[in-house]
């Protein structure tokens, strides 16, 4: 027996590989940022989020408590790669022209103190959204999730975003 989210939904799980795909499809082509929510704990996510930027020349930002702890652990341990000169900090965002800056994220679920929730509201230090950014939220909401994840996808496009999310693709 084993029990997963969603479980009683017909079908199957596509492979992890089409993610990474569906990030490169998304990220080819655009000039503005791209910031990608996701589970910190979910380390093959991130690193696909590594390898996407990586195609298209991208530096990486890592935001939120957990997702700069859970990149952190997981470098140090070899299990995430990429160059060291990909990684940027948080307080040199600015300096990374919008079309060469990926972020990546927590907050795939809505939580109003996570970073994609505080983008959303305006209320994050380092990162305001501004038209023309893309924001991938790489998670299905978990089921009584739903209202606040629907709510943070509303805020994002308010206030000129690009949304895609598991309903999108």
């Amino acid at each position: 027996l084993s029990d997963s989210t969603r479980a009683e939904s017909p079908g199957y799980t596509p492979s992890e590989r089409t993610v990474g795909e569906a990030f490169r499809g998304i990220m080819e082509g655009l000039d503005g940022r791209v910031i990608v929510a996701t589970f910190a704990s979910n380390i093959a996510r991130v690193q696909q989020v590594f390898d996407a930027a990586a195609t298209f020349n991208r530096k990486v930002a890592v935001i939120g408590r957990s997702m700069e702890q859970n990149v952190r652990i997981s470098t140090e341990l070899g299990y995430l790669k990429y160059p060291v000169e990909q990684l940027v900090q948080k307080d040199r965002i600015k300096d990374i022209p919008n079309s060469q800056l990926v972020i990546a994220t927590t907050g795939a679920q809505g939580e109003p103190m996570a970073g994609l929730a505080r983008m959303a509201n305006r209320d994050h230090r380092w990162v305001e959204i501004t038209p023309g950014d893309t924001v991938i939220v790489s998670a299905s909401p978990i089921p009584g999730n739903e209202e606040t994840v629907g709510r943070t996808i509303d805020n994002l496009f308010k206030v000129g975003a690009n949304v895609y999310y598991h309903d999108i693709k």
